[in-house]
């Protein structure tokens, strides 16, 4: 008779449909499977909260995670919470958890506990701290901070440090969702020939699970620079009706009508936009622009 699991590769295998759906940005179904599935340990109930509560904020819904994560809850999910007070919270709140956070994680205890180190290093990018986030988790081994170190990276334009964090993480787990994730990621930052590696990695991951709002916006941005705007179109139109009010799929549609010189549509889903996501970075960069054309043009009309 084969050896039972260990207790670890049980909470895995328990896990999996949530974590998957969470990492492919299905935060719908995430929170389904959560409440869905029943846990055998204290150890598997612990990560499904993490994971539950990490898909609320993903959708916004920060005033959920608030009010029931308690002092009692675990030290992952205290990290959660800490994460979505910092997205709701004012710049004084912010600063607070900022500081809980790097006090939290500078314990040796801390470093035992990837939860909450990636708690702590999502709000130092949300920072543009990312000496800080790096020194926190580079060397971690967990898969899923391996990823967020990918991510670190191409938010810094080093695809070639995010290439090598990925040739480390397809040597720990090539198969993983997560991993394939990142090599997409990796090879839509490269560009190139490589715009279509990335597209195929999008798709497989959509047909094999679910496609999600995340994955549409993806295959659409590989489109568009593969110079296809009618297909990017019909990727974001379907991303718009699974989440109206998505700001990312509205921001990627406007850039796609103005590619099909759809002007009409441009301005609508533009005002839309500023209405729905005023501080969203590309409205800000939009209202900036603006602004400077205004200022530029009433020089010249004096």
């Amino acid at each position: 008779v084969p050896n039972a699991p260990s207790l670890d590769m049980a909470t895995e295998e328990e896990l999996f449909g949530l974590r998957n759906a969470f990492h492919l940005g299905n935060y719908t179904q995430a929170v389904s499977e959560a409440n869905s599935v029943h846990f055998s340990s204290d150890a598997a109930r612990a990560q499904r909260d993490f994971f539950m509560y990490r898909a609320f904020v993903e959708q916004g819904q920060y005033r959920v995670v608030i009010d029931e994560v308690g002092a009692s809850a675990p030290l992952a999910c205290q990290g959660v919470k800490l994460l979505a007070t910092y997205l709701q919270g004012t710049r004084e709140q912010k600063d607070m958890v900022v500081m809980q956070l790097k006090e939290w994680a500078s314990d040796p205890s801390a470093q035992q506990n990837w939860q909450l180190l990636l708690m702590a290093g999502t709000v130092l990018l949300h920072e543009q701290d990312f000496k800080e986030a790096l020194k926190l988790l580079h060397q971690n081994p967990q898969l899923d901070v391996m990823a967020f170190v990918v991510q670190i990276f191409l938010t810094m334009h080093r695809a070639d440090l995010a290439r090598n964090q990925l040739k480390a993480m397809q040597e720990q787990d090539d198969d993983a969702t997560l991993t394939k994730l990142a090599a997409a990621w990796v090879a839509l930052a490269e560009g190139g020939e490589k715009y279509q590696d990335a597209l195929y990695e999008f798709q497989e991951l959509s047909e094999k699970y679910s496609t999600s709002v995340m994955l549409l916006n993806a295959m659409a941005i590989c489109h568009m620079h593969l110079g296809r705007f009618d297909e990017a179109e019909r990727l974001l139109q379907e991303a718009v009706s699974k989440s109206s009010n998505d700001p990312t799929s509205m921001a990627n549609l406007i850039t796609c009508m103005h590619h099909l010189r759809k002007s009409v549509e441009a301005n609508r889903y533009t005002a839309q936009l500023k209405a729905m996501a005023p501080t969203h970075p590309w409205v800000a960069k939009h209202t900036e622009l603006e602004n400077s054309f205004a200022r530029c043009a009433s020089q010249f009309s004096k």
